[in-house]
């Protein structure tokens, strides 16, 4: 049985007073998308005087995010970002001057104290730089201990220090709030459904898996191809769009990774066909997918044909076995040809070593960074 992941909703703040505070800030909200998870939305930017001690104007915020990971975990990661964008930690508790500066507000509704931290942040009632914008992501939350809404908490707060908005909460758009749709390609065996798991898992968001196993045609195709062909690629067809339709009908923006697109019925029909029978299977093909949601991102897994012929054997589809290099070799070349058009998306191409790293954690960060980049 599958264990479902349980997703946190934590409100975190961010701040910086050092160096250039605004890419600070992105690179910090970059991070926590690859490491931690999906961020739901994000605050306005707001500039305030230094809390504390006298020094540069901090900029700050806070954001939303949805999370698979412990409170320890969030933590930790939280630090390590810091760390690596330049923050040094000393053990003087003093307020100082901080490249980036990441707090844990809340964690679900969790009130916990320990030496390594507090929850809900201890200090949250007396900052209007931390109140501000939480009112900008829910003046209604209310506060697990005094069981206030955060808008009355501002309302009552003896803190008279200015907090001007400097951004709209379009400074940073987190990166499912823009592509929303992102379909997996690459050849039989490649990985797809894998990696699909993988951004599922990471980000909280819908999974839309190829129902290979409901075509009745699948296995008899590969003991007779010519007679099964067509049959095999018009059910695939129609039951892609009928998926594609009914996931997508009552929220065009629902947040999906998809371990196929659409336009492979073009690619294995080309291969699979006649002439004649591609051609009529291109235009029906044409007028169909006019009305249905499309990616706004392609992630393409490109590999060796030994590789995914080993990969074939490996996952044991006895049907499959029989599969020849050369079969595999001429849908590769289609996908190349077929991705040489222009398209309305985006690919993102990954090579044959960076696919089989996609199995280790450092691997699938690697792709979200490569990911991340390419769509900005």
């Amino acid at each position: 049985m599958m264990i479902k992941n349980i997703f946190h909703k934590v409100f975190i703040s961010f701040g910086s007073n050092e160096g250039n505070r605004l890419k600070n800030i992105l690179n910090a909200l970059r991070e926590i998308e690859i490491q931690l998870g999906r961020i739901e939305t994000v605050s306005c930017l707001y500039k305030s005087k230094s809390w504390g001690f006298v020094s540069r104007d901090f900029y700050n915020g806070c954001l939303i995010l949805n999370t698979k990971y412990s409170l320890k975990t969030v933590l930790n990661k939280l630090q390590g970002i810091e760390i690596s964008l330049g923050r040094v930690r000393t053990n003087c508790k003093d307020y100082d001057d901080r490249k980036i500066d990441l707090d844990i507000l809340f964690f679900d509704r969790l009130i916990k104290t320990s030496k390594k931290i507090i929850v809900p942040h201890p200090r949250i009632n007396i900052r209007n730089f931390v109140l501000i914008p939480l009112c900008d992501l829910n003046p209604n939350y209310t506060h697990p201990i005094n069981n206030k809404s955060i808008f009355k908490i501002l309302s009552q707060s003896k803190d008279n220090s200015e907090v001007k908005k400097i951004k709209e909460n379009n400074f940073y758009v987190p990166f499912w709030n823009k592509n929303s749709f992102i379909s997996i390609e690459g050849n039989i065996g490649v990985g797809k459904t894998t990696l699909g798991k993988v951004f599922k898992s990471h980000f909280g968001i819908d999974l839309l898996n190829e129902n290979y196993k409901q075509n009745p045609y699948l296995k008899n195709f590969y003991s007779s191809p010519s007679f099964f062909s067509l049959k095999l690629e018009n059910f695939f067809f129609h039951e892609r769009i009928k998926q594609i339709k009914s996931h997508f009908k009552n929220n065009k923006n629902k947040k999906t990774i998809s371990d196929y697109w659409i336009g492979k019925s073009l690619v294995f029909s080309k291969v699979n066909l006649s002439k004649v029978s591609f051609e009529e299977f291109r235009l029906n093909y044409k007028k169909e997918v006019q009305n249905i949601k499309m990616p706004d991102i392609i992630i393409f897994l490109k590999q060796e044909t030994t590789q995914l012929k080993k990969q074939i054997i490996d996952r044991g589809r006895t049907y499959e076995k029989g599969i020849s290099n050369k079969y595999l070799k001429s849908i590769s070349k289609e996908y190349k040809n077929i991705f040489n058009k222009k398209h309305n998306f985006l690919l993102l191409e990954v090579k044959p070593k960076e696919v089989k790293a996609l199995l280790t954690k450092k691997g699938q960060q690697k792709l979200f960074r490569k990911l991340f980049s390419y769509s900005t």
